[in-house]
């Protein structure tokens, strides 16, 4: 018998409930438990993407068997207590707390998928804050969708001592670049992969404030090791296009402009849009910015706000959602955007992040 405190436990199997794929194989919505001297291992995977997470216990047994994740979830949510026993009597595991006891069908580990093994593996060193905020300045602008499938996750380039994750939707690119921990090597080999969009989502759901995450690179795989859980992935095949021919040079005309009044400004003007009028018109002026919005059957919205520009008067058109969505993640009171013509796109460049986001015909 084991006794363990119910809400470690209950944090641990949420750390594993992965998205399923679809599938015909039961053993997928199981979770392997493993006991050892010194802790208990909890493995679940769809294939794809495999998480392991472990507690430390002290246990005088060696045992591997497969129960239903939601099921146990399930069981661990509708206690109050804090301690719970778990003990395994013939093909079951009993699970008791307070008066209750539940029993559990066992399948056996053999029938588990096994676990991936990482070959010619490389360890990157980098900071939880710093990973997250890359997670955050990229997400956005991953394709959703199976024409590109290059385009579904983050394409990554570690080089010397600087990490950059890069995203595009083919409307809009995001990329941005940050240091390594200051405890990692100097990396003298360019190593480029592609991480899955599922993956990453996994990841940043799982990652502390304060800790040095690893990432074990492998010839197809991707390991993050957090601490007391590993996230293990398959990574995408195939070439990321080529994003920096499309990233124009600087342009001598700028525009200046309130990051907040534009971003509050943008979503009240998407209150008219529809599937067949996603544009919005931006008419940029010496200095105001005008934006308005026509949408037959709907109406219209305009509204002037402050800003500066050097250059010759021009109207753009956008969808309202793409600049809304950089406009979230960037923390300046005043944002710039490089503008070059109403063919071009509109590209914002702060501390290491670029974002450009293609114009739209307004109808």
């Amino acid at each position: 018998m084991i006794v363990i405190e119910r809400s470690k436990l209950l944090n641990t199997l949420q750390k594993l409930n992965i998205p399923t794929l679809k599938s015909s194989f039961p053993i997928l919505s199981t979770v392997l438990i493993e006991i050892e001297e010194e802790k208990i291992k909890f493995t679940t995977t769809n294939l794809e993407l495999t998480v392991i997470s472990q507690i430390k216990v002290l246990s005088r047994i060696r045992q591997s068997f497969c129960v239903s994740l939601v099921k146990f979830l399930s069981i661990l949510k509708e206690f109050s207590e804090e301690r719970v026993s778990l003990s395994l009597q013939k093909n079951f595991l009993w699970i008791t707390c307070e008066n209750c006891e539940f029993k559990l069908n066992i399948i056996e580990a053999a029938e588990f998928p096994k676990i991936p093994t990482l070959k010619n593996k490389q360890v990157i060193k980098i900071n939880s804050p710093i990973l997250r905020e890359m997670i955050n300045f990229t997400n956005f602008s991953v394709f959703i969708g199976e024409a590109n499938y290059v385009l579904t996750g983050f394409f990554c380039e570690i080089e010397g001592r600087k990490i950059k994750f890069t995203t595009s939707d083919t409307k809009r690119l995001s990329t941005i670049e940050r240091e390594l921990a200051p405890t990692q090597p100097l990396i003298q080999t360019k190593k480029s992969f592609i991480i899955p969009h599922r993956t990453i989502i996994e990841l940043n759901r799982l990652l502390k404030e304060e800790e040095e995450v690893k990432l074990i690179i492998g010839e197809n795989q991707i390991c993050f090791d957090l601490d007391n859980t590993q996230i293990i992935s398959q990574l995408i095949q195939g070439d990321f296009p080529d994003y920096q021919k499309y990233i124009p040079q600087d342009s001598e005309y700028k525009l200046k402009v309130n990051r907040q009044r534009l971003s509050s400004s943008l979503k009240r003007a998407s209150i008219l849009s529809a599937p067949e009028y996603q544009g919005v018109k931006l008419e940029i002026k010496k200095d105001k910015l005008v934006i308005s919005k026509h949408t037959p059957q709907l109406g219209e919205y305009k509204e002037e706000i402050e800003a500066e520009f050097k250059g010759k008067e021009l109207a753009l058109g956008f969808n309202p959602q793409y600049l809304i969505d950089v406009l979230k993640v960037i923390e300046e009171e005043e944002v710039i955007f490089d503008v070059y013509s109403p063919e071009k796109p509109l590209v914002l460049r702060s501390n290491g992040f670029i974002y450009l986001a293609l114009p739209m015909r307004l109808s």
